[in-house]
């Protein structure tokens, strides 16, 4: 039994985390668009902001990469670079004994950048996360991953005391 609470403890904060740092991503990149048509002159209300967010938000799961003949969204794209992220770094944190909150936040700034990388090096040097052209959004997209991870190891930590006092007691 305490097997099963730990693997859905740690599934559970992984989906929190992930979550929160695609919704984080999604909208930094339309306030990052958007900062851009401001400067191009455009009008930009309150309206328009949440109805952007909004329509990013839905737009994530319009998938955009096609692998091996199957769709994939950008939830999806997060996901797994988030899931390889931090299941490597498990593992070597088994190997080596490191910091848990920095190498989880590290595996989440790499996994973020892994993710412009790859389709960099697939799609020619087109970059499908707009707001990561520039080196300055590469970096906040990054650093979102950065605080993903650090917020996951939080819910990790916290789950993993929780399992731990119900199993004492």
């Amino acid at each position: 039994m305490y097997l099963i609470k730990l693997f859905f403890s740690l599934l559970l904060a992984f989906i929190f985390s992930a979550l929160l740092t695609s919704f984080f991503i999604l909208f930094q990149n339309t306030i990052w668009n958007l900062f851009w048509l401001k400067n191009q002159g455009f009008d930009i209300s309150l309206f328009v902001l949440i109805q952007s967010l909004l329509h990013d938000l839905r737009g994530g799961l319009s998938p955009i990469l096609i692998q091996w003949g199957i769709p994939i969204n950008i939830y999806g794209v997060i996901f797994i670079a988030l899931f390889f992220g931090y299941f490597l770094t498990a593992i070597i944190r088994l190997i080596i004994p490191v910091n848990s909150m920095f190498s989880f936040g590290l595996a989440g700034f790499a996994s973020l950048y892994g993710i412009i990388f790859y389709t960099k090096m697939t799609f020619d040097e087109i970059v499908l996360i707009s707001s990561a052209r520039e080196i300055t959004g590469l970096l906040i997209l990054c650093l979102i991953g950065f605080f993903g991870g650090i917020f996951f190891n939080q819910l990790k930590v916290y789950f993993l005391k929780v399992i731990t006092y119900e199993k004492n007691n």
